[in-house]
């Protein structure tokens, strides 16, 4: 037997069980078991709990990334080989079991002198940042970015990104004992949550802003919109405001929603800017060439130095309560593993 996490329904934490389930059939011809050795926790699994993801619904095995070593292999795999360290992506949960049966473009082989956590932190959120900014958002040299929750996750990885760009400023919202890791991360402008950040970004630089990176919705995606200079661009990639903190509530969800406004297109031309979405699992089912591409790239970067992910925490299976508490009261500073 081997152990998984699961959400057995929707609800609070009590939802979220370490059960015992049977060890993976063999391999198919395209399939590849692997031994997972850590897991990467992210947001979306707090969304998944609380019933608002569209994708994945309890009850079922947590995890959209995860690490380990290639333990077998069908007789058309030709990617990996057995004993190989990889990333692996779980679009459709699963990650968080003690071993695991993927199809093999579902992985990446990695470094062995790369630790697991750093294996299972990069994938969602690296990957999520690097097509913001640069597919959808078009970072240029000189631009100026915003970054909500730039001490979460994709907060961390999008500053990074946006600092391999020559003159590109960075302003990043976290809370205010956040501010001395996010500055050391690239983040120039610091802004906690009792400033207002629409004042501040136009006090520094009242053209506005090259890209917003919006997780947030709401109320707050009007806002992003009047933030952007000429040419500039809203990226939404998430709507925390739907969430709240252990238990979904219907009434933050229709609020959000009711307060994320329609965009006009005669507002967009008018101002020469532009608002996109972003959802990493759509891209890679719709678009699997670009997304490996975009992999590759992201590696690449972490094994030559030009970023760096950072573990906030490490916990262990039966620590999965206190491991989302970490993330849904936003105490973490990078990634969450197990």
């Amino acid at each position: 037997m081997v152990r998984r996490i699961v959400v057995k329904g929707i609800g609070g934490y009590e939802q979220l069980k370490v059960e015992d389930a049977p060890p993976p059939a063999p391999p198919s011809a395209n399939e590849v078991i692997v031994e997972v050795k850590a897991c990467g926790l992210n947001f979306y699994d707090i969304y998944v709990r609380q019933g608002l993801s569209p994708d994945v619904q309890p009850p079922c095995t947590l995890g959209l990334e995860c690490a380990g070593v290639v333990t077998a292999i069908g007789e058309k795999v030709t990617s990996v080989k057995i004993g190989d360290h990889v990333a692996v992506h779980c679009p459709r949960g699963g990650g968080f079991a003690e071993q695991i049966s993927v199809n093999e473009d579902l992985l990446l082989v990695v470094p062995e002198n790369m630790s697991f956590e750093v294996a299972a932190s990069f994938t969602i959120n690296y990957l999520t940042a690097y097509f913001s900014l640069f597919h959808l958002g078009g970072l240029r040299a000189n631009g100026a970015v915003l970054i909500h929750s730039s001490a979460g996750g994709v907060g961390w990885a999008a500053t990074q990104l946006s600092k391999t760009v020559p003159g590109v400023s960075v302003f990043g919202t976290a809370s205010a004992h956040k501010h001395n890791a996010v500055v050391e991360n690239g983040v120039d402008y610091p802004i906690h949550y009792d400033q207002d950040y629409h004042t501040e970004v136009l006090l520094h630089r009242p053209q506005g802003v090259s890209i917003v990176l919006d997780n947030l919705g709401g109320t707050d995606f009007t806002k992003s919109q009047e933030l952007l200079e000429p040419l500039g661009k809203v990226v939404l990639i998430g709507a925390r405001e739907m969430v709240g903190t252990e238990y979904r509530s219907l009434w933050r969800l229709l609020r959000s929603w009711w307060s994320t406004k329609n965009v006009s297109p005669y507002s967009l031309i008018m101002s020469n800017r532009a608002v996109a979405g972003f959802n990493l699992n759509e891209l890679r089912s719709k678009d699997p060439a670009t997304f490996q591409q975009g992999w590759k790239e992201i590696l690449e970067m972490i094994t030559s130095g030009k970023l760096c992910p950072r573990i906030d925490s490490v916990w262990q299976f039966e620590q999965i309560v206190e491991a989302s508490k970490q993330i849904t009261d936003r105490k973490n500073i990078g990634k969450v593993a197990g």
